[in-house]
């Protein structure tokens, strides 16, 4: 009877201390998880760039050193009081998967449907020829003065020239870490 008790004792210390310890560990070793919030979708103004109309990108040697917000080389992105109003060459962008800013290069690289030149794009938007790859059917086009980059591209998907108009971005894709 003594063994059958002092057997039921021991286990119920050794299973009170085996709580304890594991109450202990958790509270010790084991940190809470952090809700993480729900992913909420960006609206973008062309593929996954959306322009940032309160940032221009100028040179560093004429921009106001209070309102810089970063530097590249020997230009500088300054956040601007007027917006943006006109999508053009050196308009800024954000990739809102990469969250990078970077310029635009005022180009619009094609994919032309077959039996359609570069020259027929041309002339029916209003674009200039900057370069057409012969034996191809890609070629890249330009906005002229006072045109807009993204009211452009939809313009040419529109006229059915064209299976794909790309708005070229000046984004470096691969950095050496």
């Amino acid at each position: 009877m003594k063994l059958n008790k002092l057997s039921v004792v021991t286990a119920s210390v050794l299973l009170s201390t085996s709580v304890m310890a594991q109450a202990l560990v958790e509270r010790e070793f084991i940190k809470p998880v952090k809700k993480v919030s729900k992913y909420t979708a960006q609206k973008v103004d062309f593929g996954s760039y959306k322009v940032e109309r309160n940032l221009i990108y100028i040179p560093k040697s004429v921009a106001s050193t209070e309102n810089i917000v970063s530097t590249k080389g020997i230009m500088a992105i300054v956040r601007t009081d007027s917006p943006v109003q006109l999508v053009s060459k050196g308009t800024l962008v954000r990739n809102t998967f990469t969250d990078v800013v970077s310029p635009l290069s005022g180009n619009i690289s094609l994919l032309l449907k077959q039996g359609v030149s570069v020259q027929q794009v041309s002339d029916e938007t209003g674009l200039s020829v900057v370069s057409a790859y012969a034996g191809t059917n890609l070629a890249v086009v330009k906005v002229k003065e006072g045109q807009d980059l993204i009211e452009a591209s939809k313009q040419l998907k529109a006229s059915g020239l064209v299976k794909v108009a790309k708005i070229e971005v000046l984004e470096i894709l691969h950095k050496a870490y």
